[in-house]
């Protein structure tokens, strides 16, 4: 497909791209080698809607590339990221991963595991040309130091806030007037905790959901995990532990949620407000689309609202998204690159399907966009959004950072002495 042409993908109905990229063929987008079989694997984490569209999309690559086999792998979302990173690095691993934009700026693309994007593929003459198709800035988070592009997004999240309007009715709560502050969110959370819901809570699974949760307060609070050189600890910073504060004060002081009864069922990182126990949530685009599939009652009762502050006048967001990228170690990265280019070809399936914005120019006028529960909270989360930061080993700081949260939130240390201790952890990895 010509750039121009994928350029207008984004904003013509579903089954009209489907159909010009079939009709394509091996000219535009298939193979065109000898004829000899290729293979190619393709990993992801777990998210069952989105695993679908996969499976759809590599049968549909398969028909019309039948010298091309895809085996396609979905790792359980707890194992993931040590998997991947460990196949990477030991020069095995996938043809096609597709990750997070920490991991790849804190591991991938530091540790040379990765081949630079291929424009061709996406029939662009250069690097800039392809990046000229998407929203700026968006494809930073596949980015070296010295700007080598690495991927195309998968999906690209902000981040909002969700609340269960008949939770607020129980509680004698106005679901017109959601909380603006955290403050607000401590206040309503203990009535909905009188009125028998769980208030607010965050979610407690890997390393990387601590981190990108504390992220998120941190860009309110004006902290920062590393200094501005990126080569020690501002964890100690009181701006930093103030972030961590607001998390310890609303569940050890004012026990809107229980950490310790929280779901730690990571195919489903919101399952406690999918299933009508929690009433308040951070949530990101993807999480409802699952919730109107798996739980069509609590969907009935979701409003989206946008992320409560610590300074509302002074808003700030958070960022991130998933990659598709290549394996330096790939034999096949010519034949990885454009069943890729197929993969973001069918932006508005991946919109309609899975609630994944490909954040192409011109995304939120397409007619998948027009169907987006809740768009204008949405566009307002995409505007005041930006990536977390990232620094050398960037996996073993993430470890270091859910160590210091559990440390305050199961254990009840003090968020300023917790990240003194994790402040020690990340100057060893990042001076490592």
């Amino acid at each position: 497909m010509s750039t121009r042409a994928r350029a207008r993908a984004v904003l013509i109905p579903a089954v009209a791209v489907l159909a010009v990229t079939a009709a394509c063929g091996s000219d535009d987008g298939g193979s065109t080698g000898d004829g000899g079989q290729i293979e190619l694997t393709y990993w992801t984490h777990t998210h069952p809607p989105m695993n679908e569209l996969n499976e759809q999309l590599i049968a549909e690559y398969e028909e019309a590339n039948p010298n091309v086999d895809i085996t396609y792998e979905m790792i359980p979302n707890n194992d993931f990221g040590t998997k991947m990173l460990t196949s990477l690095s030991n020069g095995s691993g996938p043809d096609i991963i597709n990750m997070d934009d920490s991991a790849l700026r804190g591991e991938y693309i530091p540790k040379e595991l990765l081949a630079p994007i291929d424009p061709a593929a996406f029939g662009a003459d250069s690097v800039e040309e392809l990046e000229a198709l998407y929203v700026d800035g968006t494809l930073d988070g596949a980015k070296g130091e010295d700007g080598t592009l690495y991927g195309v997004p998968s999906e690209f999240n902000a981040t909002a806030f969700a609340i269960n309007t008949q939770h607020f009715a129980d509680a004698g709560l106005d679901p017109a007037n959601p909380p603006q502050t955290w403050d607000d969110v401590a206040e309503y959370g203990q009535q909905l905790v009188a009125a028998g819901h769980e208030g607010f809570n965050f979610v407690y699974l890997h390393s990387g959901w601590y981190t990108q949760q504390l992220q998120t307060l941190l860009n309110e609070t004006g902290g920062s995990i590393l200094n501005e050189d990126g080569d020690g600890s501002a964890l100690t910073e009181p701006e930093s532990v103030e972030a961590l504060q607001i998390w310890y004060d609303l569940i050890r002081e004012d026990q809107v949620g229980n950490a310790d009864t929280a779901s730690r069922e990571a195919t489903s990182p919101f399952e406690d407000f999918a299933s009508g126990r929690r009433s308040m949530t951070m949530i990101y685009p993807w999480a409802v689309e699952q919730i109107a599939i798996d739980n069509p009652e609590t969907f009935e009762n979701l409003a989206v609202v946008p992320l409560p502050q610590v300074d509302p006048a002074n808003p700030s967001g958070r960022w991130y998204g998933y990659y598709f990228a290549v394996n330096k170690a790939s034999e096949q990265q010519e034949e990885a690159w454009r069943f890729i280019e197929y993969m973001t070809s069918q932006s508005e399936r991946w919109l309609e399907d899975v609630s994944f914005v490909q954040p192409l120019q011109g995304w939120e006028e397409s007619p998948a966009a027009a169907e987006i529960p809740f768009l204008e909270v949405w566009s307002q989360a995409y505007q005041q959004g930006r990536f977390d930061e990232v620094g050398p080993h960037w996996s073993e700081v993430q470890d270091a950072i859910k160590a210091a949260i559990e440390r305050s939130i199961f254990d009840g240390q003090p968020p300023a002495e917790s990240l003194e201790e994790a402040a020690e952890s990340v100057e060893q990895s990042v001076t490592s």
